[in-house]
C-alpha cells in the first residue's frame, strides 16, 4: 500500500516539475500539443465518417443481396415440392 502511494507522490512530483518546465519556457509547447491533437481529432473525424459510409453501402448490398436468396429459396421449395421431394404439411389452424 505504501509503496504504491510512494510511486503515485514521485509521479504528482515528476508531473509538477515537467509543467512547471513547460510553462518557464513559454506556452508554445502547449499550443503544438493542442494543434497536433486537433489534426488528429480531424482525421479521425474523416475516417469515421469515410467507415460509415461504406458500412451503409454494405448494409444495402446484403439486404439486397437477402432479398435474392429469399426468392430463390422460394423457387427451390416450390420446385421440389412439384416433384415430391419435399412435402410440406399446412399448419393446423385451431
Amino acid at each position: 500500500m505504501f509503496r504504491i502511494l510512494r510511486i503515485f507522490i514521485y509521479l504528482i512530483i515528476i508531473a509538477g516539475v515537467v509543467i512547471t518546465f513547460i510553462m518557464w519556457n513559454g506556452g508554445e509547447k502547449i499550443r503544438w500539443v493542442g494543434k497536433k491533437s486537433e489534426k488528429v481529432g480531424k482525421t479521425i473525424k474523416d475516417k469515421s465518417e469515410l467507415v460509415g459510409e461504406k458500412s451503409d453501402e454494405i448494409k444495402v448490398k446484403i439486404e439486397d443481396k437477402t432479398g435474392i436468396i429469399e426468392e430463390k429459396v422460394k423457387d427451390v421449395v416450390e420446385k421440389a415440392e412439384k416433384h415430391g421431394i419435399i412435402k410440406r404439411e399446412s399448419p393446423s389452424h385451431e
